[in-house]
């Protein structure tokens, strides 16, 4: 082989290594930005739920969170690349996936919600009087979409 031809192979090979070290560091970085934006807080209160526009059980869960008047934030796992990001660091396989304070809750599991949502203090035996279709009178419904 000619010397230039080793300098060659010698410079891709720099190239292609400086090229996956770049690509390690950015999804190292993606992953822990992501798991510090999205894990939950041993002492958090937030409800947070990650959703697709088109699950009947997350139109159910907002339905529920709405009816009982709980505020949440919505995060649409497919048009939202932080929504996709949370959803990937929970290891979240299929939706609705919901996180109440600490505890996170794959799939629409009303009993192991309403424990948990009563640890933070939320009531979910009965719906508040005069509640229609989740929305209060500003219309709003304590939601917060993302």
């Amino acid at each position: 082989m000619a010397a230039s031809s080793v300098n060659d192979l010698a410079r891709y090979r720099r190239i292609a290594l400086y090229a996956a070290l770049v690509l390690a560091l950015t999804l190292l970085f993606l992953d822990r930005t992501a798991a510090w934006l999205h894990r939950p807080d041993p002492d958090s209160r937030a409800v947070v739920i990650y959703t697709t526009s088109w699950c009947p059980y997350c139109k159910q869960l907002r339905a529920f969170l709405d009816e009982h008047r709980i505020p949440y934030t919505d995060y649409d796992v497919e048009h939202s690349f932080n929504g996709g990001m949370g959803f990937w660091t929970l290891r979240g396989r299929g939706v609705p996936l919901v996180v109440v304070g600490a505890d996170i809750i794959y799939g629409l599991d009303v009993g192991k919600m309403k424990e948990s949502l009563k640890r933070l203090g939320y009531e979910t035996g009965t719906p508040p009087p005069g509640r229609s279709h989740g929305l209060d009178e500003a219309g709003s419904g304590g939601v917060s979409r993302l």
